[in-house]
């Protein structure tokens, strides 16, 4: 009969029982995934960090888009992108990884519903905007080149 790995020996392990340690998730998900916290976390821990380096970086990419590090809140505030509002579906939509369970089919009301919400963000979209396209600075520059006003 082969040995036991001293990792998976029963002597010296605490009863799970006894012990004050909480189920813990790692990965992605699956039963393999999950064990014993060790110890309580810490709500440090736990907090966006900041950035280290003496320099970073914003925005796509570029040397226009790097700053000296002075202050650490600002640039983790630089970094963070706020993602434009979801429009509510108007028909079944999918969640999740896939898999029929993860089909979402609103009802008539949840469509009339994401109707309103739908023409609320547009309204909010075409105030922005003032029914002008937007120009970026190479847009500018070109216009500037060819004489155009």
């Amino acid at each position: 009969m082969a040995a036991v790995p001293k990792e998976f020996s029963e002597t010296g392990r605490p009863s799970s029982s006894s012990s004050r340690q909480g189920p813990l998730s790692h990965g992605r998900g699956g039963a393999g995934n999950i064990g014993n916290s060790p110890a309580d976390f810490d709500p440090s821990s736990l907090q966006t960090p900041t950035i280290k380096g003496d320099v970073y970086t914003t925005g796509r990419g570029g040397s226009g888009n790097m700053t000296k590090n002075t202050d650490a809140e600002a640039a983790r505030r630089a970094q963070d992108v706020e993602s434009a509002p979801r429009r509510q579906s108007n028909s079944s939509s999918h969640v999740g990884r896939g898999g029929a369970a993860n089909v979402f089919k609103p009802t008539a009301e949840d469509i009339l519903q994401a109707r309103k919400d739908n023409v609320k963000w547009e309204s909010a979209i075409d105030d922005e905007t003032n029914g002008k396209p937007l120009k970026g600075l190479a847009d500018k520059g070109k216009d500037w080149l060819l004489g155009k006003k």
